[in-house]
């Protein structure tokens, strides 16, 4: 058994802006829906995982240490990617395989300490981070 990253960015942002943000970065978001990431996670599918390992077992997503690299790694990303034009969420979810989301929380990037939020993000909980300026 193994947990795994899911998640996805809004439609309709600017993909070039969006390659130009990620590239090298070890997390990929494909471009989706809630719906879409809830279906990759009820079906155990590949399609929205924002990692390309076997698994994500040993993430540091989720792990309660905030300054591990892997979280400066995404809190960066998250950051760079407020500068997508059209950007206006993130979804992200860590699921142990065969669990779907019982739960959903729902933050602006603004409100909360990143690295600390990423850092204790909850197994089975579909967690949408706004990104948009205000």
């Amino acid at each position: 058994m193994c947990y795994f990253l899911y998640g996805a960015v809004n439609e309709g942002i600017n993909q070039k802006d969006y390659e130009e943000v990620s590239q090298g970065n070890y997390y990929h978001f494909n471009i989706g829906t809630k719906h879409d990431v809830k279906m990759a996670v009820l079906k155990n599918a590949d399609d929205f995982r924002i990692t390309e390992g076997c698994c994500d077992c040993g993430t540091a997503i989720g792990g309660n240490d905030s300054n591990h690299e892997e979280i400066t790694e995404l809190v960066t990303l998250l950051n760079d990617m407020r500068l997508i034009d059209n950007i206006k969420y993130v979804y992200i979810s860590k699921n142990w395989i065969g669990k779907i989301n019982k739960k959903e929380e729902h933050c602006h990037i603004d409100d909360i300490n990143i690295a600390e939020f990423i850092a204790n993000i909850k197994e089975n909980c579909l967690y949408r981070i706004d990104l948009y300026e205000r």
